[in-house]
């Protein structure tokens, strides 16, 4: 918990100060923490026995994210598909070029996963930040998930007995995920003041993150479960990998994103 909390220390002032100033900061933030992602991702895959096209994952992955930024420059509309769908055909030719005798197929889904699992959902973050000048629905996310993120850890450490999906992940508790939910309602009625949220969107995104938070921590849970890892890497002290730090913002970003465009800023 120590080694934890001096990680956290150092670390979050950087990302919310990337979160704030936004520009090329933000795109250098979110693109590092893609690569490395999809990195731990194909990593993961490659324990499991799977050869993904690394090199094509890791520059589509990158691809998704700067396009992002940049379409945002330009005023594109970011429901576009062009770049998903080219992206997963230069997926679907690398195949032909991995040289695996069987499973050639599954080396490529497996490729095009880790892209559109980690890239193209952490690209929303620079949509969501676009909303307000200074990313305040951005900042609304980002603190909301953190206190759902602490509050399931601790709640689930000191008060869990009930397995939630033991099959998934035998750690993970009903009593950890309850007090997730409630603490990020709680989060949600006190942040909604840096978006400027009236009360009720802010609870009913505050309840979407709650539950499709930790779905999307569920998920990863899976991937390492199939991988026979813990966690993600080691690379951040006291907190495994990077992936196993934005998990929970892979569903929660596009989420906001469009719960935002139909039912606020309507």
């Amino acid at each position: 918990m120590k080694l934890r909390t001096i990680t956290a220390l150092l670390g979050v002032p950087v990302i919310l100060a990337c979160i704030f100033y936004g520009g090329f900061p933000f795109l250098i933030l979110v693109l590092a923490l893609a690569l490395l992602a999809v990195n731990e991702f194909y990593n993961l895959m490659m324990k499991k026995g799977f050869f993904p096209a690394y090199y094509v994952g890791n520059a589509i992955t990158a691809s998704f994210v700067i396009f992002a930024y940049y379409a945002l420059k330009r005023n594109w509309e970011p429901g576009h598909s062009a770049i998903l769908t080219l992206a997963a055909a230069i997926a679907m030719i690398s195949g032909v070029f991995l040289k695996r005798e069987k499973d050639t197929i599954v080396d490529v889904a497996v490729t095009i996963l880790g892209m559109v699992y980690v890239g193209w959902f952490l690209s929303y973050l620079f949509f969501i930040r676009s909303l307000t000048e200074h990313g305040g629905y951005l900042f609304f996310l980002v603190f909301t998930v953190w206190a759902m993120d602490i509050a399931a850890y601790l709640a689930g450490r000191v008060f869990g007995h009930t397995p939630l999906m033991p099959s998934v992940s035998p750690k993970k508790t009903w009593e950890g995920a309850l007090a997730g939910f409630v603490v990020c309602l709680i989060a949600a009625a006190i942040f909604s003041q840096t978006a400027q949220l009236a009360i009720g969107h802010a609870l009913i995104l505050g309840a979407l993150i709650g539950i499709f938070g930790q779905i999307s921590d569920l998920i990863e849970s899976l991937i390492k479960r199939e991988a026979g890892a813990k966690d993600s890497s080691d690379l951040i002290p006291g907190h495994g990998g990077v992936l196993d730090r934005i998990d929970s913002f892979v569903l929660t970003a596009p989420l906001m994103y469009y719960y935002l465009i139909l039912f606020v800023l309507k």
